[in-house]
């Protein structure tokens, strides 16, 4: 029997930014105006680590949804 591999809960800045499909650009801008939280594991964005949890949470605050019947 195999194991699947752990998900990993930090994912690098590259790695945010495919998940949320935007660019590098967009996902500082965000991080300046506090949008979203990061983990710093050094002085350069380089070293940015996010919580996929709180990707998870900016899509769902920012999903549109169709009218209730």
């Amino acid at each position: 029997m195999t194991c699947a591999a752990p998900i990993r809960r930090l994912l690098r800045t590259k790695e945010a930014c495919q998940y949320l499909a935007m660019s590098p650009w967009s996902l500082r801008q965000m991080v300046d105006r506090r949008e979203l939280a990061y983990v710093s594991s050094g002085d350069n964005t380089s070293a940015w680590r996010f919580d996929i949890r709180d990707l998870d949470r900016w899509i769902e605050s920012h999903r549109i949804g169709a009218k209730k019947n």
